[in-house]
């Protein structure tokens, strides 16, 4: 079948529903022909098609760590995710992480952050699979491989199960797998990578035909909803409500979401639900004590981290990701990018005829959704920065363009001076951004030409061989797309270390990052620099320096946990309200109180605030206020030095995490004060009182969830100002047994969860199975019989 050439021509049949047979003719909506493929070719080009894109995406990988060694190892994967992850798969007991590390502070609740999957399976298979290497970069580029051939393989599946053609399917593949958003950010912010992985699986396993796209559907929906990443929970939903809109055009009746398949699939997205259940309701609980950033007070947007609208729109290979007040490590990388093609394939479309082709109205509802809330206040709730949107969008835009060529290509020469114009718009856009990388821009004009042309020829060659050069141009072009940002990156490096006068230190791309961003590769290096190593301590320092505090002995966030220590601070994404009052922590851990709020009295126990929460060894910076230096030398024993800080040791007879009590007599019983694991305590005491009760109070950050006991019964757990635990012991106790646990909402329900998940997904199998059944048999019943003369024939 030829491709239509005029505005009207006919509709290619190759564009079908998902999951049908995948042995049927590929040519359809080009203008050569293909001959049909025999059962075992079909098989042989199907499994081709996959391991050639396999192949040419795990190539581009190993070239990129080539170039750039620490691509995925910067910023917050150094900072945050990276060592918590190695860290929580260090401590798995029983295959599960801990729940919460009081010595870490109110960072130390690793549910509170939904970010790190303490209650999520698939996140504990993550955490094992990172603590078997001692080499980060190596743990840092398993992540991000695993995430980029996880999002690349799902939208070759999802493309191919709507017909696209095998070479445009891995083209798209592999601009989806590669864009700029999803890789110079996913690269930082590793939840990124991880959800936005899992889009496409969602749409397939909304659409497929197959028996088991329901397992793939309820995998999909337990993965997005404990992914750590709300922001992509709003394009999950968009993509529900379009295939339901699709199904009931389809069927011509509201009555097809009532029919079996859509049941097994509701089935699915229930089991899903009901497994993810634990993090997203432990998160709903701990939500009455956490804060987030507020809106602007002024105006109400104050236009932080909003994307240019034309940014959105036109983003091409070297176009930077600065935008407004933008300064977060997006901001001079090329970050807009996605399919070379994209942008200028939407030219050639007859989007009149291809609106109705499955999958099509699910695309442009996404991608429209997207660009949309691109344009939102910088500050939404507890959202905030809509610029991360734009990863969403340049996940959906090549499925819309590659869809709409599949079901109504149109090549005529208006259309290609559209798409020529398009292009050179791109290459103006990111002229206008960045004057000064004229020659990147240029280059970049000349690859998405070249793109387009060779599309152009892969969609109207007469010729097999001359197809077949166009899909290898594509290919190729496609692939080496992200090399030319970094290239561009490199170069700005280097402009910027000849304006600071200093020589490169080598040929990484730059990142907006520090001098410091530079630091150690492997554990033993972290443990070397490290100012103490497996152990808790209290730091307390108001600037980690530019190199990240790597010289102090003491890093910002988590990255002192590659050492093992536990420094009463890390990384925050949300704050314990009331504690943030009276000891405020930056997002990277260092303090931001005044001497004076630390220095005040604790209501109740006649202790300062920093004693109160305090480790019994603290190290303050030699640069702390004069005050707290004068407080710690009157009231602790000077113990020495460590790195860039003074060290400090309580002596006030208080066990474990007591740090103040009132007419109670307190030891710490044999394991000491340990991690939350479940239910089992992580401090155990053994208490008295005389004829009135006694109060204890711990360094322990109040959090609902948190249980006492004394001698196995429940006692009230109580708090200091809201702000750590704190416990009435009843009068009389004699050697009583005081145990401390904590057992969050999605602890106590993990096990239920589940055994529901999985009762929900056996109903959705079998549903889906019965509805296979009997699609089958009315497709057989409504098959003419043939006569004898046809029989024999």
């Amino acid at each position: 079948m030829s491709t239509a050439t005029t505005e009207r021509g006919g509709a290619p049949d190759l564009a079908g529903a998902p999951g049908g047979r995948d042995d049927a003719p590929r040519g359809a909506a080009f203008r050569w022909s293909a001959p049909a493929l025999a059962a075992g070719a079909a098989a042989f080009a199907g499994v081709a098609t996959y391991a050639g894109y396999l192949v040419l995406q795990v190539a581009q990988l190993l070239l990129l760590r080539r170039l750039a060694p620490r691509f995925f190892w910067l910023d917050d994967s150094q900072g945050q995710f990276g060592p918590m992850i190695w860290w929580l798969g260090r401590h798995l007991q029983d295959g599960r992480p801990p729940l919460m590390d009081p010595e870490q502070g109110m960072a130390g609740n690793i549910t509170a952050d939904m970010q790190y999957g303490a209650l999520d399976p698939l996140h504990w298979g993550l955490q094992a699979l990172a603590a078997g290497t001692d080499d980060v970069l190596r743990m840092a580029w398993g992540f991000g491989a695993l995430c980029v051939l996880l999002l690349g393989t799902g939208v070759l599946v999802l493309l191919r199960s709507y017909r696209v053609h095998r070479v445009l399917a891995v083209a798209g593949a592999l601009g989806v797998a590669s864009s700029g958003f999803f890789l110079w950010y996913g690269s930082s912010w590793w939840p990124l990578l991880w959800s936005v992985a899992w889009l496409p699986w969602f749409w397939w396993g909304l659409a497929a035909r197959r028996w088991w796209s329901v397992v793939v559907l309820a995998v999909a929906t337990w993965a997005l909803l404990a992914s750590g990443n709300p922001y992509v929970l709003f394009f999950a939903l968009a993509l529900l409500a379009a295939q339901a809109v699709e199904l009931v055009r389809a069927a011509g009746t509201a009555r097809a979401l009532l029919r079996g398949a859509p049941l097994a699939r509701l089935a699915a997205l229930l089991a899903g639900l009901a497994v993810a259940s634990p993090t997203l309701l432990t998160t709903v609980q701990l939500s009455s004590v956490m804060s987030r950033q507020d809106p602007d007070p002024v105006i109400g947007n104050e236009g932080f981290g909003v994307a240019n609208l034309a940014d959105v729109l036109l983003g091409g290979p070297t176009l930077l990701g600065q935008t407004n007040a933008w300064g977060g490590n997006v901001q001079l990388v090329p970050a807009l990018y996605t399919l070379l093609v994209a942008v200028p394939a939407l030219a050639l479309v007859d989007w009149r005829r291809a609106w109705r082709a499955p999958g099509v109205l699910t695309a442009a509802s996404v991608y429209l959704l997207a660009v949309v809330f691109t344009q939102l206040p910088t500050t939404v709730s507890v959202f905030r920065y809509p610029l991360r949107y734009i990863v969403v969008a340049e996940v959906a835009l090549p499925l819309l363009a590659l869809l709409g060529l599949t079901a109504a290509a149109v090549v005529t020469r208006r259309r290609l001076w559209i798409a020529a114009g398009l292009v050179a718009a791109q290459g103006a856009l990111s002229w206008a951004r960045a004057p000064v990388f004229v020659k990147w821009h240029a280059l970049a004009v000349v690859v998405v030409a070249l793109a387009v042309a060779a599309l152009v020829l892969l969609l109207r060659a007469p010729r097999r061989a001359q197809a077949v050069a166009g899909a290898v141009v594509l290919l190729a072009l496609t692939w080496g797309t992200v090399f030319v940002g970094e290239r561009m990156m490199v170069s700005l490096q280097d402009r910027v270390d000849a304006l600071d006068g200093r020589p490169s230190p080598d040929d990484e791309p730059l990142r907006s990052l520090p001098a410091g961003g530079q630091l150690a590769t492997t554990v033993a290096d972290y443990r070397a620099r490290s100012a103490a190593v497996d152990q808790a301590v209290t730091v307390i320092t108001y600037d980690f320096g530019d190199d990240m505090g790597w010289a102090g002995g003491v890093l910002r966030g988590n990255g002192n946990l590659l050492a093992d220590l536990r420094t009463g601070g890390g990384s925050l994404a949300v704050w314990q309200s009331a504690l943030d009052t009276h000891w405020c922590r930056s997002y990277e851990g260092a303090s931001c109180s005044d001497a004076g709020t630390l220095l005040a009295t604790a209501p109740g126990t006649g202790t300062a605030w920093v004693d109160l929460l305090s480790d019994d060894t603290v190290l303050l910076d030699r640069d702390a206020p004069q005050e707290l230096a004068a407080h710690f030398d009157q009231t602790w024993a000077r113990a020495g030095t460590a790195g860039d800080f003074v060290e400090y040791r309580r002596d006030d007879g208080l066990p474990g995490r007591v740090t103040a009590a009132d007419g109670v007599t307190v030891t710490q019983q044999p394991g000491g004060s340990g991690l939350a694991y479940g239910d089992a305590p992580m401090d155990t005491y053994t208490v008295a009182t005389g004829d009135a009760p006694g109060t204890l109070a711990f360094r322990i950050p109040s959090w609902p969830g948190l249980r006492v006991t004394l001698d196995g019964r429940p006692l009230p757990a109580g708090s200091v100002d809201g702000s750590v635990l704190a416990v009435t012991v009843p009068a009389g106790v004699d050697a009583g047994t005081l145990a401390v646990s904590y057992v969050p909402v999605g602890e106590r329900i993990l096990v239920p969860a589940f055994l529901a998940g999985a009762l929900l997904l056996v109903v959705a199998v079998v549903l889906r199975a019965v509805a296979g059944r009997r699609r089958r048999a009315a497709d057989t019943d409504q098959r003419p019989i043939p006569d004898r003369e046809e029989r024999t024939t």
